[in-house]
């Protein structure tokens, strides 16, 4: 089976399970609308790949969304990618308010070679349409890096970035074949990083990130 990260979306060959009966039905429901999942840590030693989704309550459109837990056999994957970039994201209608602020983005990742994807409720709302950004959203953003090195510099640019826009920047630094971490807290004075995967969240050693 090929190991899929954190992040990644799959579409199905069929709804995947859930916990609860209600969730299973949100699932059904996700799955026949033929919308992707996306994969998050695997919450036991079983085979199965885990994933999540976030929807929300048309009949009561403010509520916060509703995250959900789901899994699947890795056999009934049939499709998968990445998260949208951040071009896709800034042409859905709610980033029409943000316009300058994505643009600005945009051109600044560009001039130095850095491609950013995004997950979260930005993608969530690019992806269905529904409302799932808010006035305080952040853009959680992902983005791949060779080594610490290179995090690094990526971090440090977001850090510059972010102070031109009118959001927060959140999100993680993916080393593939890895795991992701926080890019904020490669910027504090720390000796051990959090690490996640699919199937591991452990404080390493900074040195050790990205070997």
């Amino acid at each position: 089976m090929t190991e899929f990260r954190r992040h990644t979306l799959v579409w199905l060959s069929q709804a995947p399970g859930a916990e609860t009966e209600d969730d299973r039905a949100r699932a059904a429901r996700w799955h026949e609308a033929g919308r992707p999942f996306v994969v998050t840590r695997r919450r036991s030693d079983a085979r199965e790949v885990g994933l999540g989704f976030c929807t929300t309550d048309p009949a009561h459109p403010k509520l916060r969304p509703r995250r959900v837990a789901a899994r699947t056999d890795p056999d009934d994957i049939v499709r998968h990618a990445r998260p949208p970039a951040l071009a896709e994201i800034a042409r859905c209608p709610a980033a029409m308010a943000e316009t300058n602020s994505f643009s600005r983005l945009i051109a600044a990742a560009a001039a130095v070679g850095v491609t950013i994807n995004v997950y979260g409720s930005w993608m969530w709302q690019a992806l269905t349409g529904e409302r799932h950004v808010h006035a305080a959203s952040d853009l959680d953003v992902v983005i791949d890096v060779a080594d610490l090195d290179a995090a690094l510099r990526t971090a440090a640019f977001l850090a510059r970035a972010e102070q031109d826009l009118a959001f927060r920047i959140d999100g993680e630094l993916s080393f593939p074949g890895v795991g992701e971490v926080q890019w904020r807290e490669l910027l504090q004075d720390k000796d051990e990083i959090l690490l996640k995967s699919v199937d591991t969240l452990k404080l390493v050693p900074r040195s050790q990130i990205g070997r």
